[in-house]
């Protein structure tokens, strides 16, 4: 089976790669109705300067309101820095518009437990490799940014852009091309959040280096 074929972008919505959560969706949208329960493709603008990369839908974000990080705690965390660092017009995400920016997951569909399997990770991975090929600068292009939201987002884009390897570490800065550049954060989930592991300090210092090298301020 050639995989990348079959993960094609414009084949996105009906992508049936993976049995186990083409029928977990099917059940959350028999139990909620009104749910997107479906491939969550990549929102904001094509030209965006920074991508936010995350792992997987969730039941009350993405999976509900067929956009990455809107709608849940997650999302009301990120939102908040998303608009007081510029790259939203305001921190409510379920009305927000993205500002320079583009937010996208390494799996498209709700996995059981927010976790989904190894397989499911690698049968989705034709998707983020064509995002991310999309997204890379050409050598006269203005700054851009990757920045992703927990370990498993890191690893996967690390191996994606070949980038020599390179342990997760929260608030890091890989510098991919000379106008090219991943970050990392941990992950702002509520359990996160709440265990004080992500601070909105912690974060906010992430986002300052974001608008930084987004604005040609600094070069690492």
């Amino acid at each position: 089976m050639d995989v990348e074929k079959l993960c094609a972008p414009h084949t996105l919505p009906n992508c049936r790669l993976c049995p186990r959560l083409v029928d977990f969706q099917r059940e959350q949208g028999i139990k909620h109705p009104g749910f997107h329960c479906a491939p969550v493709a990549p929102w904001g603008s094509k030209t965006a300067r920074l991508l936010l990369v995350g792992l997987a839908p969730g039941l009350q974000g993405a999976a509900r309101t067929g956009k990455g990080f809107v709608g849940d705690a997650s999302g009301e965390f990120l939102f908040a820095s998303l608009y007081r660092y510029g790259f939203a017009d305001t921190k409510r995400s379920e009305v927000a518009r993205l500002l320079g920016a583009r937010i996208t997951n390494i799996v498209k569909c709700l996995p059981p437990n927010n976790r989904p399997l190894g397989i499911e990770r690698s049968n989705c991975e034709g998707f983020l490799r064509q995002e991310l090929a999309d997204f890379q600068p050409s050598r006269r292009s203005k700054t851009r940014v990757i920045l992703c939201l927990g370990k498993d987002a890191f690893d996967s884009v690390r191996r994606l852009t070949d980038t020599s390897p390179t342990r997760f570490v929260h608030g890091q800065q890989v510098r991919l091309a000379p106008n090219y550049y991943l970050l990392s954060s941990f992950h702002p989930s509520r359990l996160n959040v709440n265990t004080g592991r992500l601070t909105r300090a912690m974060f906010d210092k992430v986002w300052q280096d974001v608008r930084e090298l987004v604005n040609g301020e600094v070069n690492i």
